[in-house]
Formats: C-alpha cells, sequence, structure tokens
C-alpha cells in the first residue's frame, strides 16, 4: 500500500511538471503553435513489456511514459505526428540472476537472486494518422527509435537490495515499429479534447548484450495512452459546437 501511495504522489507530480512545460511552449509560441493546422500535446501513458529469449524471468511491471506531441494537419483526414517522450520507462523482471561485480565477496552475497532491470528511454515515434470523418477514431503507425539514457538492476535479498549500473549488458538503441488506435473525445477538457490510444510497439534490435545471451532479445509493449491536445479557445469553442 504505502508503495501504491508513492507511486501515485510521483506519478501526478511528474504528470503537473510536464503539463506546466508544455502549456509554457505553448504560450511562448502563441498562434504558430495552436492552430488550425499544428498544435503540441502533452502525452502520458503506461505500458506493459515483453522480451523475447531471455529465459527465467517473470511479467514485467508496469511501465510509464510522459512527453510532448506535435500534430500537424496534412489533410482532412490525414495527420503527421512527431512525438518525443522524455521519460519513457520499462522493465525486466529476473526470478534469478547474479551480481557480476568483479568483487567475488559481494558477488557471492547477491548470486541467484530476484532481480529488476530498470530501462529508461527517450522514445521519439514520428506517427502517420488517418481519422475518420466524423472525427471519433484515428488509426497511425510510426517509426520510433529509443535512446537508453539510464539503465540499472537491483538485486534483492532479505537482508537488503545491491544496486548495479547496468549499461554494459544493455543495448544503447532500439527501434521498432508503434501501431495505434484511438477514439477522440471531441468535447471533453472544455472543447480542447481528449485522446485515447491503445498501441503495441514491435522492436526490431537486440535490447542486451552477448554478455546475459546471444540470442536476439528484441523488446515489445502494449501501452494505454492520453493526448491532451494544447489549443486555442476559439478553437475548442469550435469544436464544441460542431458536437452538439
Amino acid at each position: 500500500m504505502k508503495k501504491s501511495f508513492v507511486f501515485c504522489i510521483v506519478f501526478f507530480l511528474s504528470l503537473s511538471t510536464l503539463q506546466a512545460q508544455a502549456a509554457l511552449f505553448a504560450l511562448l509560441f502563441g498562434d504558430k503553435v495552436a492552430s488550425e493546422k499544428f498544435n503540441i500535446s502533452l502525452e502520458f501513458g503506461v505500458n506493459q513489456p515483453f522480451y523475447a529469449n531471455i529465459e527465467n524471468t517473470k511479467r514485467s511491471k508496469l511501465g510509464v511514459n510522459f512527453g510532448i506531441g506535435g500534430n500537424l494537419k496534412l489533410s482532412e483526414n490525414w495527420f503527421l505526428s512527431p512525438n518525443v517522450y522524455f521519460l519513457a520507462r520499462r522493465n525486466i523482471q529476473f526470478n534469478t540472476f547474479s551480481l557480476m561485480s568483479g568483487n567475488s565477496n559481494l558477488d557471492s552475497q547477491f548470486a541467484n537472486v530476484p532481480t529488476e532491470v530498470s530501462l529508461n528511454y527517450i522514445d521519439i515515434p514520428v506517427f502517420i494518422t488517418y481519422q475518420t470523418s466524423n472525427k471519433k477514431y484515428r488509426f497511425g503507425i510510426a517509426p520510433q527509435i529509443s535512446l537508453l539514457q539510464k539503465s540499472r538492476a537491483v538485486f534483492k535479498r532479505p537482508e537488503g537490495d545491491f544496486t548495479q549500473n547496468f549499461d554494459g549488458y544493455t543495448e544503447e538503441v532500439d527501434f521498432g515499429m508503434l501501431a495505434d488506435f484511438a477514439y477522440v473525445l471531441g468535447k471533453a477538457h472544455k472543447g480542447k479534447g481528449i485522446i485515447i490510444h491503445l498501441r503495441y510497439y514491435h522492436g526490431f534490435t537486440d535490447i542486451i548484450t552477448d554478455r546475459i545471451s546471444t540470442k536476439n532479445n528484441n523488446s515489445s509493449y502494449l501501452a494505454l495512452h492520453l493526448t491532451l491536445p494544447f489549443i486555442t479557445d476559439e478553437l475548442a469553442q469550435k469544436n464544441l459546437n460542431e458536437n452538439l
């Protein structure tokens, strides 16, 4: 219960900070951002990661991602949306793993213990999206490159945990494709809208070095994602009028 409470506090604090940054960005750029052709948006969600050919693991915990999107209207039904998720967290849960620090005494204490590997990326997908004529549904696909910022492993014992930098065991770049299905709530957020996404990512690259596995350990994930557009009050009122 305590861990869940702390997670919720961190979640909402992070959301508030990024929302303030996105609002400031929109304020600085004014009409160049908030127009009928282009706007920015706050992006956040949760993901359930999966990994191929990694043995002795269990289902990973949910990861989170926060960032900012740009939405360019190409035509009445087509959009181009480059996104940057400055916080994109995923993890690997090993049933047992052994510390390899080079210190024989320390390594013996943390041999074959439950281990959680945290992977912190910057995700950069660029979506091409089709919106249905009734403006309710969107279908998109994006190439995505993920740049690893930090990789660490927590080795767990009843007596206490040990944290090790895990960069030498994880690759620095992941690349794949992201499929997106979205439902648009046009009246929500006082007419500025909320977009609910269901996404699937499939990676093509090996994310684990040969020090752990010589097989192809590509990653994938399912994600539930929300988009909060930042648009002018005039455009928001127009959206409300169109949805009466």
